[in-house]
């Protein structure tokens, strides 16, 4: 189920994705909403597919940051939504440096994962308790990367050059071991399968690098 929270954070996050993508060229940021579109339906939808196999509900946010330090007091007092500011000071410090290029950021989002009711009676009889683990939390942020990875594969097939290579960077991004975001899950809660994702990641941007 998708709340309307959940929408204005897409809206947000499409919009920044865009403005990261086109920094360099304004032209390109309907060709941006239009791509991360299809790459957010395809991210957010598969881990939203997984979550319900897993007797769980996940709701995409803004990425934010909050914690500063390890005493009870280290927070401020209002979460800060680096994920937005990145996607804009990134670009923008970047071509500042006049390096012929600009670095995009497109990692803004993180997931909440919460149970059902349906998980406490044990629905697919495969639980002994009723709490997200890390290992289900990370299989379902797995499942929203490799459904990048599958949207990148069909858009090179359907001869969508840029999708497929705007894909790989979105999957790419957001398997870094940061924050919250899904590389962060994913390595807490299995490793092996965390690697595998780094695996076909370092593959498959070489592949993008070397599209036309």
């Amino acid at each position: 189920m998708i709340t309307i929270k959940e929408i204005t954070a897409l809206v947000f996050a499409l919009i920044f994705l865009a403005f990261s993508y086109s920094f360099f060229n304004p032209s390109l940021f309907g060709k941006g909403i239009l791509f991360f579109i299809i790459i957010l339906l395809f991210y957010t939808g598969g881990k939203k597919i997984a979550a319900y196999y897993l007797d769980s509900e996940e709701e995409t946010k803004i990425w934010t940051f909050q914690r500063y330090g390890l005493y009870e007091r280290s927070y401020f007092k209002y979460p800060i939504p680096i994920g937005l500011l990145l996607s804009f000071f990134i670009p923008l410090i970047t071509a500042g440096m006049q390096l012929g290029f600009h670095l995009p950021w497109f990692a803004v989002t993180e997931s909440d994962v919460k149970s059902t009711p349906a998980r406490a009676v044990k629905r697919h009889q495969i639980y002994s308790f009723s709490e997200m683990t890390e290992l289900h939390i990370g299989f379902i942020s797995a499942v929203g990367i490799f459904s990048c990875f599958i949207l990148s594969l069909i858009a090179y097939l359907i001869n969508f050059p840029d999708l497929a290579r705007l894909s790989i960077y979105f999957a790419s991004f957001n398997l870094l071991p940061l924050g919250k975001l899904d590389g962060t899950r994913i390595f807490f809660g299995h490793r092996v399968l965390y690697a595998i994702l780094v695996a076909i990641a370092i593959v498959a941007l070489g592949y993008a690098f070397l599209l036309p």
